[in-house]
């Protein structure tokens, strides 16, 4: 035993591993140069006894839609997450939340079976029911995404209503006034931002609302490349396309090509957004707000560092801005092209 081998009390070697400030710095030196030199390990069972903390965190895994959309930003952000947790001592485990499961029911086998000290889930609704549980059990939450629930929450996002006003915006300059916006289902937060930012724009830009341009539904390749045909045989004097993930953007493009467009030829604009460099082998053009996944996963594990450490969560609110690329290839033919050096969206 450490404490044994050192002469010193149980209680001692666990502040200085802490770095508590009751302690010596010459004793806590002492300490950790023994713990590592000595491999020390921690005994997560013994220290869940003695607290009832399990020193996990807990990240749900909406598992349909990286099986079935292949979103691997998800990865890249849980990779990042847990090494944002690790100087706190913190471990990351991953739940799935399968399709027969509701949102709820992943977070209560969580608190319920005290798997981990905290969750972090993503895909939030206004009223989201998995915060108002977390909230009532007082369990601490990030959440990837806002709510309208009037009770303080830790949360990370995605500046969506800016970043969509942008959008359209830039297309509008552009000369587009027929502007159609590919939106998901579900009643998730984020989709009315993008509304309310698309109709901010419009009304900016003198171009009325017309509620037959707006999209919402699967968002699945085949999905939009099929919405993407209806919309042209509909109405051909649509001009360009808000998509609002990676792969509406592939099906939108594949819509436009069957249709005989060619964005770059025909002028026709897309917009795509997303969390992980748009590799794609097309010579079409597309627009791309861009937002690494790791630096979410990064201002993740932040928050939740914090909140497990006493900080309020109202002073654990950001909201990320995207950054603009104004044409997609420059992924590929840059081969040093860091798309996080470029400033956010103007």
């Amino acid at each position: 035993m450490l404490a044994e081998h050192l002469g010193l009390s149980i209680s001692t070697v666990s502040r200085a591993l802490k770095d508590g400030p009751e302690v010596r710095p010459e004793t806590t030196k002492r300490v950790k140069e023994a713990a590592a030199r000595f491999g020390y390990v921690p005994n997560i069972g013994g220290i869940h006894l003695r607290t009832g903390r399990t020193l996990k965190v807990c990240s749900i895994l909406f598992a349909p839609e990286v099986g079935e959309y292949g979103d691997s930003g998800f990865l890249a952000q849980v990779e990042s997450l847990s090494n944002g947790l690790e100087p706190s001592g913190y471990n990351l485990i991953v739940l799935a939340q399968t399709a027969q499961q509701t949102p709820l029911d992943p977070i209560r086998k969580v608190y319920d079976q005290q798997l981990a000290d905290a969750v972090i889930f993503s895909r939030t609704t206004p009223m989201d029911e998995r915060a108002r549980f977390c909230l009532e059990k007082d369990f601490p939450f990030v959440c990837f995404g806002r709510t309208e629930l009037q009770t303080p929450h830790a949360f990370v996002d995605h500046d969506d209503e800016s970043a969509i006003f942008d959008a359209v915006m830039h297309l509008a300059r552009g000369g587009h006034r027929r502007i159609a916006l590919l939106n998901p289902s579900g009643g998730f937060t984020y989709v009315g931002l993008r509304l309310r930012g698309y109709q901010r724009a419009l009304a900016e830009a003198g171009i009325p609302w017309d509620e037959s341009l707006t999209y919402l539904g699967d968002l699945s390749v085949r999905s939009a490349r099929e919405v993407t045909k209806q919309f042209l045989q509909r109405d051909r004097s649509i001009s360009a396309f808000v998509c609002a993930n990676q792969m509406s953007i592939l099906g939108t493009l594949e819509g436009l090509i069957g249709s005989g467009i060619d964005t770059v030829r025909d002028g026709v604009g897309v917009v795509g957004f997303g969390g992980m460099p748009f590799l794609t082998l097309s010579d079409q053009r597309v627009t791309y707000y861009y937002q690494p996944q790791r630096r979410v996963g990064t201002v993740l594990a932040s928050h939740l560092s914090a909140l497990l450490n006493g900080v309020p969560a109202e002073k654990l609110q950001t909201v990320l801005p995207y950054v603009r690329i104004d044409d997609v290839r420059m992924f590929r033919t840059h081969d040093e092209f860091d798309p996080t050096r470029i400033p956010p969206q103007s």
